[in-house]
């Protein structure tokens, strides 16, 4: 007899179907933050991931189902299921005034809503794919409370323990919590939007230990690069957990929105760095950029470098450009993102030497210093550093420096806290 998955402690992620950068041409770019996902080894760092944007097809009024036009949906859920068998995949339904008139209807139909809820189901086996989420929000929020439970109980039905029913609530409002606490596998609060907390939910009676932390690396704004967190910072507030009526509780899950939108590589970058600090091993990833680079079809050169640092350097940031200038490669953060993130530097003419620092910190031997076209990240050698030894990375001749591949460590700092940082930097030349 099979049982229903459990979540708890899962990792989980949104992503919609915007496509970046502006060069790509389809999903399957080997520069597309699509590719990326799949070339970094995204999916791995994820027990669960909600795909979206889904409607309703009303064709055949009789026989609702779920759609989308996601055109990379094939591509992401075949990467995702070989690179990761035990991944989670969600359909996510969008919030519509559309959505929800459809939806009013579906529901208030006993015997369409049934079919309704088979044929979603069936859909997902279709797909190879696992769970139904919702986006829970205005107007799908004006739902009453019986449409909600009559809902949910005819999906908790038709799914039994093969699929699995996530909701995404940035508001409690029009939830039944009786039908919630039954059905729902997976709670992703939006706790980033600001409109809500775990208590507003708790208050109207939802089961306390289904609710997830909603994490947020997106820009805060077009006009506003600052993301809404980092991943330490999300970290930190998934550890402590929340409080409601004056009780203490652990979120049960964690789900960060999202992969791909305009600064997609630091959100890529910030969720490989939230599996590291919540799973805590291995204390030592490699990375290697040149995996990125390999799978060009079009030859790019190194244009820009990003370096984070503090006492040591804590991570580092590329990208590369063809020489026209239309065609862009973005790479991933490597290391951590607890220090000061430094100007990026420029490269107009590639890369052809670099030059790095190592020594003994807190016990680890970790990169303590690089210098980038005359550049140097941190600018002095911290005195907490011992056993220093320079390093430098010349490229052959003819050849330039296209990407970068070494690895982060975990290190354990006085006073107990901790971080990762660069412990290991070496060249890609092309």
């Amino acid at each position: 007899m099979s049982t229903k998955h459990d979540f708890t402690g899962a990792i989980g992620a949104w992503i919609d179907s915007e496509l970046h950068p502006a060069g790509a041409t389809s999903p399957s770019s080997p520069n597309s933050n699509f590719s990326s996902m799949k070339l970094n080894n995204v999916y791995k760092s994820l027990d669960y991931l909600c795909i979206a944007w889904y409607g309703l097809d009303m064709t055949h009024p009789d026989q609702p189902t779920i759609s989308t036009s996601n055109p990379g949906l094939d591509m992401m859920v075949s990467d995702a299921k070989s690179q990761n068998p035990n991944i989670k995949l969600f359909a996510t339904l969008a919030w519509t005034t559309q959505i929800l008139h459809d939806l009013q209807t579906i529901i208030d139909n006993p015997t369409t809503l049934r079919t309704f809820a088979t044929n979603i189901a069936t859909y997902l086996r279709s797909k190879n794919m696992d769970g139904f989420d919702i986006d829970w929000e205005y107007p799908i929020s004006n739902l009453t409370k019986e449409q909600c439970s009559k809902w949910l109980n005819a999906l908790g039905e038709a799914f039994g323990t093969d699929h699995f029913i996530s909701i995404s609530p940035a508001t409690a409002i029009g939830l039944d919590a009786h039908a919630v606490n039954k059905n729902c596998d997976i709670i992703n609060l939006q706790t980033y939007s600001g409109f809500t907390s775990a208590s507003n939910f708790v208050d109207i009676g939802i089961n306390p230990s289904l609710l997830g932390f909603g994490a947020k690396f997106e820009s805060r704004s077009s006009w506003d690069p600052a993301p809404y967190q980092n991943a330490y910072e999300a970290f930190k507030q998934y550890k402590t957990g929340f409080t409601a009526n004056g009780n203490a509780y652990h979120y049960k899950t964690i789900c960060n929105w999202r992969l791909d939108s305009g600064n997609w590589s630091f959100e890529q970058g910030q969720q490989l760095l939230l599996n590291q600090y919540i799973r805590e091993a291995p204390q030592t990833v490699p990375f290697d950029d040149g995996v990125v680079i390999h799978a060009q079809t079009t030859p790019t050169l190194l244009q820009n470098v990003t370096v984070w640092s503090g006492e040591v350097v804590d991570a580092i940031q590329s990208g590369n450009e063809n020489q026209e200038g239309t065609y862009k490669v973005e790479m991933l953060q490597h290391g951590g993102d607890t220090a000061t993130q430094n100007p990026t530097i420029k490269l107009l003419e590639g890369l052809t030497e670099l030059s790095y620092v190592t020594g003994n910190w807190y016990g680890n031997r970790v990169i303590v210093q690089i210098t980038i076209a005359g550049r140097s990240y941190p600018r002095d050698i911290s005195p907490s550093v011992s056993g220093t030894q320079m390093h430098t990375i010349q490229a052959p001749t003819g050849q330039t420096i296209v990407a970068f591949k070494g690895a982060s460590q975990y290190v354990f700092l006085a006073g107990g806290g901790y971080t990762w940082v660069l412990s290991a930097i070496d060249a890609v030349f092309g």
